[in-house]
C-alpha cells in the first residue's frame, strides 16, 4: 500500500479511499475460538475491557526512587535469587544449628539470618513505599503474603532470642523445636518462582484440577476392593477347611511361620475385612511384594488365587492405568489453557500498545487505514512473525474483514486479536470451523441474491412504467388523429430500408 492509493499495483476503489468514519462491523471474520471452550474462556477473560487484568505496578507511583526500584526487573530477579539461596540455607541451618536460641548460635548462622531478614524487610518496605495509596497494599495478595513471612521471620529467631535475653539468656519455657517449624513457612516464598516458570504452574494447576478425578477413581477403587475383600473373607475359611489334613506347604511355612496350612493366609492377609482391604491395596494395587503374596495364596486356595488375579486385573491394570490417562488429559487441557493465555498476553503486549497509539478517536475500533499503519511498525511485524502468522495471508483476510460490499467497516480490538490468534501457523481446523465458514459464505451469497432480486424487481417496475408511458403516447396520438401520418412514415421507412 502506497500513498497514491494503490495496493499491489491496483488502484483502490473510491469507497476504499474515503476518510469517513467506518461503521461498526456486523459480523466477525473468524469464529474459530467459539469451537473450543478453553480458547473462548481465555480470550474472553483477556479481552474483557470491563475487567482489566490486575497489575500491581498500576498502583505504584509514576515517578520516584522506590517505584523505579520496585518496577525494575533486576529487583525482581535479585529477590528470586535470594529466595532460592535462603531455601538452600534452611537445610544447612537445620543440620548444623543445634542452638535453642539465636543467642547461643554460631556466628555464621547469626550473620546469615540477619542478612536474609534484612533483605526481605527492605524488599517489603520498598514495595510499600512505591504504592500511591498505601492502603492499596492490602489489596495485593503477594504483598500481604510476603509481609506475613517477614513477620514470621522476625518472630523466629529474633523475637525468641530477645525474649530469652530478657529472661536471662537461659532459653524459654516453650517448645522451641516446634517453633523452629515456622522456618518451613519461608519455603513458601518459592511459590513466587511460579511466575517466572510457567511450566511449574502448568504442573501444579494440573494437579489441583485433577483432584476431583483422582477422588472419583479412588472411590471406585475402594468399592472394588471392598467387594473382593468380602468375597475372599467368605471363601478363605471353607477353602482352608478343605485342606490336606495337616500337610503343610513348604513355601507357606517358610514365608508365614505364624501358622500352618490351616491359618496361614487367613491370619496374615485376610483376618478381617478391613485387613483384607488393606492387604489387597498394598499387594494387589501397589504391587509391593506381590510375588510373595500370590505364591502364598496359590499354595492354599486356587479359588482365592483366581479372585486375586481378577482383582489385580481390575485395580492395578485397569483402574490405575485409567487414572494415568485421566491425569494426562487433564494436564494437557491445563497446558493448552496456559499456552493460550501466554499467547494472548504476548499479542496484547506486542500489539496492544500499537493499536492504542493508532486509535486517534479512542473508540476502541480498528479501521483499514489504521491496520495498514500498524504494519509499518517493526515491533508489530516481529510479534506476528514470532507467532508464525503469515502476514500476506493476514492482509488478504483483513481486506475481507475491513470491507463489506466495498464499504469500509471497522473491527474492535478483541475481534482483531482473535483473528490474529486464529491465523497462527499450525492451527487445526475442525468440522465446526468449516461449517462456520460455510455459513459466512452462504450469508454473502444470500446477500447478493437479495440484491439481484431487488434489482430484478426494480427492472420489472421500470418495464411497467414504460408500458404505461407507451399506452399514454398511443392515446395522445389517437386524440391528435396522427394515425395516417404515422402510417405514411412507417411506409416510407419500410420502402427506404434495405431488404
Amino acid at each position: 500500500m502506497n500513498e497514491a492509493g494503490e495496493r499491489d499495483g491496483k488502484p483502490l476503489l473510491k469507497s476504499q479511499t474515503t476518510t469517513s468514519k467506518p461503521q461498526p462491523r456486523k459480523t466477525s471474520l473468524f469464529e474459530f475460538s467459539d469451537t473450543e471452550a478453553i480458547k473462548e474462556k481465555v480470550r474472553a477473560a483477556k479481552f474483557d475491557k470491563t475487567k482489566p487484568p490486575y497489575d500491581v505496578k498500576d498502583n505504584y507511583h509514576e515517578t520516584g526512587f522506590f517505584q523505579a526500584v520496585a518496577k525494575h526487573d533486576l529487583f525482581e530477579n535479585t529477590t528470586l535469587a535470594v529466595i532460592v539461596i535462603n531455601a538452600l540455607w534452611i537445610s544447612v541451618d537445620t543440620d548444623g544449628n543445634t542452638a535453642s536460641t539465636m543467642l547461643t548460635a554460631d556466628i555464621q548462622y547469626v550473620v546469615m539470618d540477619t542478612l536474609f531478614f534484612g533483605y526481605f524487610t527492605i524488599e517489603v518496605m520498598t514495595r510499600f513505599m512505591a504504592f500511591k495509596r498505601k492502603m492499596d497494599c492490602l489489596k495485593d495478595g503477594w504483598f500481604k503474603f510476603d509481609s506475613v513471612l517477614v513477620i514470621l521471620y522476625a518472630f523466629d529467631p529474633f523475637t525468641i532470642a530477645l525474649l530469652a535475653h530478657v529472661q536471662g539468656g537461659d532459653g524459654l519455657d516453650l517448645p522451641t523445636a516446634v517453633l523452629r517449624l515456622c522456618r518451613l513457612a519461608r519455603l513458601s516464598r518459592l511459590v513466587r518462582m511460579l511466575r517466572s516458570l510457567p511450566e511449574l504452574m502448568i504442573m501444579i494447576k494440573g494437579m489441583v484440577t485433577s483432584t476431583t478425578s483422582v477422588g472419583y477413581t479412588m472411590g471406585l477403587l475402594m468399592i472394588i476392593t471392598y467387594v473382593f475383600a468380602i468375597a475372599i473373607r467368605n471363601l478363605v475359611a471353607p477353602a482352608l477347611d478343605g485342606g490336606t489334613d495337616g500337610e503343610e506347604a513348604p513355601l507357606c511355612a517358610e514365608k508365614f511361620p505364624n501358622g500352618g496350612l490351616d491359618n496361614c493366609i487367613e491370619n496374615v492377609f485376610f483376618s478381617s475385612v478391613p485387613e483384607a482391604m488393606h492387604n489387597l491395596m498394598i499387594f494387589g494395587t501397589f504391587g509391593d511384594e506381590l510375588s510373595s503374596f500370590m505364591w502364598g495364596v496359590k499354595e492354599q486356595s486356587p479359588v482365592i488365587l483366581a479372585l486375586s488375579w481378577t482383582y489385580i486385573a481390575l485395580a492395578s491394570l485397569t483402574v490405575m492405568n485409567m487414572l494415568v490417562g485421566v491425569l494426562c488429559e487433564v494436564t494437557a487441557a491445563v497446558a493448552e489453557e496456559e499456552n493460550e493465555a501466554m499467547l494472548v498476553d504476548k499479542v496484547n503486549e506486542g500489539l496492544g500498545s500499537i493499536l492504542e497509539q493508532l486509535d486517534d478517536d479512542h473508540d476502541g475500533t480498528l479501521s483499514w487505514n489504521e491496520f495498514q499503519a500498524m504494519l509499518e511498525f517493526p515491533k508489530a511485524i516481529e510479534c506476528l512473525d514470532s507467532m508464525s502468522v503469515d502476514i500476506a495471508s493476514m492482509v488478504d483476510m483483513a481486506e475481507d474483514s475491513f470491507f463489506e460490499d466495498g464499504v469500509p467497516v471497522s473491527m474492535n480490538f478483541a475481534d482483531f486479536m482473535s483473528m490474529v490468534l486464529d491465523l497462527r501457523g499450525g492451527q487445526a481446523a475442525t468440522v465446526q470451523d468449516v461449517l462456520r465458514s460455510n455459513k459466512r459464505f452462504t450469508a454473502k451469497v444470500m446477500n447478493v441474491t437479495d440484491k439481484m432480486k431487488g434489482f430484478d424487481d426494480k427492472l420489472g417496475a421500470t418495464g411497467e412504467r414504460l408500458d404505461r408511458m407507451v399506452g399514454k403516447v398511443d392515446k395522445i396520438l389517437g386524440l391528435l388523429d396522427l394515425g395516417p401520418v404515422v402510417g405514411k412514415v412507417e411506409q416510407d421507412v419500410s420502402v427506404t430500408s434495405p431488404p
